[in-house]
């Protein structure tokens, strides 16, 4: 099955023109949209008889296909499934069937591309982890050129939809000094990824007035707390994942603290794996998975029709606060 790329390959034109000539666009003229053609011919480039939804490009077949490793483990996941269902439910809206590929699926042996091919997907979402990218286990697939959107991690030129660290660190800020604290610790190690998260909040606590200081995980017990807390006028902790806090507050309620009474904690991004099972319990930050999914098809769908809007951009979505029970309100003393 060929593809416009293909076409616009053969011919130097971009995919943007040749995506017009198909459509009879009057800004081409008839000598290009008579190459444009013949070329589609000769390469099998299918046409499609009658449009569906809001589609115009003939060649297409209306199927979008979620590209997801592993997805017997994903459909087990609550994050996932409702971000699987924001996709769904986008899908249907733009008139266009919704097909899943996983390696546990009757084509495992085939490459990723033969997938898609196998699947005439125009163009997919792709749900892979960074370990996965990393890897390079998608070369192939990232430089055939067919319609990508990557869901979750970014990768070099092609749009990807992901939470956004940074705004997400600045409502967590907003909310905390809304509640009165002023002096914040953040725990973690020393890895690339932590030093990029206590980066941001420090940035975000100046631009409010605030501090937050940095700290040892593995040193943080409770009569440490109590120092940060007597000695720095620490009030809160913000961790970085549900697991994470869940282990350190069980610890300090072990060992004579109350929460958030002695000292509060928040969650500044949820991990995937326990999306949906905090209950409340731990004030926390939260992106939709749904939205994330719903977002994802909404700029596959645009690509597809005009394929000149495709700048390999970083769509960062906010998240919400869900308050929980572990913030002290020290405006209310």
């Amino acid at each position: 099955m060929a593809y416009q790329k293909d076409i616009s390959a053969v011919l130097g034109l971009s995919v943007s023109t040749v995506s017009k000539a198909l459509k009879g666009y009057p800004d081409i003229s008839e000598e290009t949209k008579k190459k444009v053609l013949r070329t589609a011919e000769e390469l099998d480039y299918k046409y499609r008889e009658g449009k569906r939804g809001n589609q115009t490009d003939p060649g297409m077949s209306g199927t979008i296909g979620i590209l997801a490793p592993g997805s017997a483990d994903l459909v087990k996941s609550p994050y996932y499934r409702e971000m699987l269902c924001g996709m769904a439910g986008e899908t249907a809206r733009s008139c266009r069937d919704l097909v899943i590929m996983g390696e546990d699926s009757a084509e495992q042996q085939m490459s990723w591309i033969g997938r898609v091919a196998a699947r005439k997907a125009d163009g997919i979402c792709l749900l892979a982890s960074r370990e996965d990218l990393y890897k390079g286990r998608f070369a192939e697939l990232l430089e055939s050129g067919i319609p990508l959107i990557s869901v979750e991690n970014e990768v070099t030129g092609y749009t990807s939809i992901c939470r956004d660290f940074r705004k997400n660190a600045a409502l967590m800020m907003r909310y905390l000094r809304e509640k009165g604290h002023r002096i914040t610790a953040f725990p973690g190690d020393q890895s690339i990824e932590y030093r990029k998260y206590a980066s941001v909040l420090r940035i975000e606590a100046r631009k409010l007035e605030m501090d937050c200081l940095e700290t040892d995980l593995s040193k943080l017990s409770a009569e440490r707390v109590l120092s940060l807390s007597a000695e720095e006028g620490v009030t809160c902790v913000i961790f970085s994942s549900p697991r994470e806090a869940s282990d350190r507050i069980k610890n300090w309620e072990n060992n004579g603290l109350t929460i958030p009474e002695d000292i509060s904690a928040v969650v500044l991004q949820t991990d995937k794996e326990e999306w949906g099972s905090n209950e409340g319990r731990i004030t926390c930050l939260s992106n939709e998975p749904a939205e994330l999914g719903r977002e994802a098809v909404r700029r596959l769908v645009r690509i597809l029709e005009h394929p000149e809007t495709d700048i390999g951009e970083k769509v960062s979505l906010e998240g919400s606060i869900e308050t929980g029970r572990t913030v002290n309100d020290l405006g209310r003393r």
